[in-house]
This record gives C-alpha cells, sequence and structure tokens, in this order.
C-alpha cells in the first residue's frame, strides 16, 4: 500500500468517495444533498490555497494499484494560532470494501507524523453522533468536548478531542496486529 499526497487528478474520485460515504455518516438524520461538482470545486480550491489562509493542508490517500482505497484530509483548527491551537481532521473516508485492513489508522497516522513534530498537541473530529465511525474515535480515545446541532439543526455532531502523541501510539499500537 502507498499512501501519498492528492494531487487535483485524485480529487475527483476522492469527492465522489466523500459523498458515498456521507449518506452512511448522515444515519438517517438528514438528507445527503451534496454535489460533486460543487464539494470538487470546494475541496480542489481548499486543497491548493493553503498559503492564502496561513494554513497548512493535508490531503492523502492510500493507494494499492494505484487504485484509490481512502482519502484523508487535515488542517490546523484555527490557522491564526496554529501550530499551537492543534488539527482538525477535516475528512476520513474509507471505500466500504476496504474497510477493515488498517487504512483509517495508517491515514491518520501519516498526517500525525508530519503535524506532531511542527509542534501540534492536539487534533481535532467533527463526526455525526449516529455514525458508524463514532465508535471508532471513541475506541481510539477520544473525548467529547462539545456537541452541536449541523443541518438546520438536523444532525447532531460530536467533536472529539485527542491528545496527538496519546492517539499515534493507539494507532501505532493497534496497526502491530495487522501486521
Amino acid at each position: 500500500m502507498e499512501v501519498r499526497n492528492l494531487t487535483n487528478d485524485d480529487m475527483h474520485l476522492a469527492i465522489e468517495l466523500k459523498i458515498s460515504c456521507w449518506t452512511e455518516e448522515l444515519a438517517g438524520k438528514a438528507e445527503n444533498t451534496l454535489k460533486i461538482e460543487r464539494e470538487f470545486k470546494f475541496w480542489t480550491d481548499w486543497m491548493n490555497t493553503p498559503d492564502e489562509h496561513n494554513d497548512i493542508r493535508m490531503l492523502v490517500g492510500a493507494f494499492e494499484n494505484s487504485k484509490l482505497l481512502g482519502v484523508a484530509f487535515a488542517s490546523f483548527v484555527d490557522s491564526k494560532d496554529a501550530p499551537e491551537s492543534g488539527i482538525e481532521l477535516n475528512g476520513l473516508w474509507v471505500f466500504p470494501q476496504h474497510r477493515g485492513r488498517g487504512i483509517s489508522l495508517i491515514l491518520i497516522l501519516e498526517i500525525l507524523n508530519y503535524f506532531i513534530p511542527l509542534g501540534v498537541p492536539r487534533i481535532e473530529v467533527y463526526n455525526p453522533h449516529h455514525a458508524p465511525s463514532n465508535e471508532f474515535y471513541r475506541k481510539f480515545g477520544g473525548i467529547v468536548i462539545y456537541s452541536e446541532y449541523q443541518m438546520d439543526g438536523k444532525l447532531p455532531v460530536d467533536i472529539f478531542e485527542f491528545d496527538t502523541r496519546d492517539l499515534k501510539a493507539r494507532l501505532e499500537k493497534t496497526l502491530l496486529r495487522y501486521s
């Protein structure tokens, strides 16, 4: 498996993955109204404009034989205070047929291995409360620091916080089972 930064050419498939996973994350609480061209434009612009926002943005993908398996997006929580403010995992999606192989763990580790040397102490994850992935973040020691409602009050979202070094150690320990 190869993990590398996404290119503009990779973004269409990455966005298709995001949209396909979004229905699962909504867990029937709200309708999936995402449109591929709008999401593609937003995330491609976001990927290509970190300097304009005093930010570092990572968009990484896991590939096997040049086939995309999953993606993760991350950036500083608040670019005015970066890196002291921490990072946010802006998205993590793995194709359903490739889940259970440690791909999410590998992608998060790639992000942590980049940001920890910059002095980033914590990582935040916004995750729909009823999504299956919510349990994933709890399993790895995420603390819900607050919750909010999004999508016109229809979607409860938990905001998890992790110590970056603690999360890294937990992920590495779990990945040992895959070797």
